[in-house]
């Protein structure tokens, strides 16, 4: 619905704005059926291996982290993670991600790596790898459709992730919240990912921070300042609770002192 309504002009929340972007995005938008021609399918290659270095490490940390929280989010929502926080046949998919990323390389691609996307098939029960199969079915026939395809405004599907990311928000709940260090590099985790736009930011603030402050904590060891540590949320010092403890304990002592002391079983014997 956001997607029709945005395509007529002339209207506030039109993908077609008055300006010469606008009116090239319409001229493509109305051709409605497109082949685009494959005689620059493959990447110019180079042989400058100057900078190729710097290029491997970068794709490296990005794409290994991306598809790491990807992954790790995806399988968390479906519950296979386990005690040890591994899921079945990891090494099957971190390898189906490397290898798309290497053939994708050939083509100029971005890494062709697994979306956070995917977790709109993962709420609505996708678990066997059928959803994906589709998907691609559905990918090949959008090749010919290419200008409709690309006339779908950012806002029409912002909307979708943010209900998906509430639902497979359910995972925090495995955070240990009473744990300083846990808790700290899961929330700036958690900040950061939106904020920058990237899954591998987010990764790096949550790992780096928890380095940082475990690094510190054992540093300040060697000087008698040990990290607070607590086996469970019930052992984390809590002023409220501890206040109303002590009152229910003073109300059971008044409660106590105030009632009458019950008639012993001899004296009512004698009585008798």
């Amino acid at each position: 619905f956001v997607t029709a309504i945005s395509w007529f002009r002339n209207t506030a929340i039109t993908y077609f704005p008055d300006t010469v972007e606008g009116d090239n995005r319409f001229d493509y938008f109305v051709k409605v059926v497109s082949v685009e021609p494959i005689d620059m399918v493959l990447a110019p290659f180079t042989g400058e291996l100057g900078e190729v270095g710097l290029a491997l490490f970068t794709f490296l940390y990005v794409d290994f982290l991306d598809t790491s929280g990807t992954l790790m989010g995806l399988t968390s929502a479906m519950g296979y993670v386990d005690e040890e926080g591994n899921f079945p046949r990891s090494r099957q998919a971190f390898a189906a991600d490397a290898l798309s990323t290497m053939f994708g390389s050939i083509f100029g691609l971005s890494p062709v790596t697994s979306f956070i996307e995917s977790g709109a098939g993962v709420e609505m029960g996708a678990r066997t790898g059928l959803c994906a199969v589709f998907c691609s079915l559905f990918f090949i026939i959008s090749i010919f459709f290419a200008p409709i395809i690309a006339s779908i405004p950012p806002w029409a599907s912002g909307g979708a992730l943010i209900i998906v990311g509430a639902l497979m928000s359910r995972s925090l709940k495995e955070v240990k919240w009473h744990n300083p260090t846990h808790a700290i590099s899961a929330f700036l985790t958690v900040m950061v990912m939106p904020l920058t736009y990237s899954i591998a930011y987010g990764l790096i603030a949550g790992i780096g921070s928890f380095l940082i402050m475990e690094g510190t904590f054992f540093l300040l060891a060697f000087v008698g300042i040990k990290k607070p540590v607590y086996d469970d949320e019930d052992d984390m010092p809590n002023q409220v609770n501890d206040e109303k403890e002590e009152k229910e304990v003073e109300g059971e002592d008044a409660e106590a002192e105030e009632a009458p002391e019950e008639p012993k079983k001899e004296e009512l014997e004698l009585e008798a």
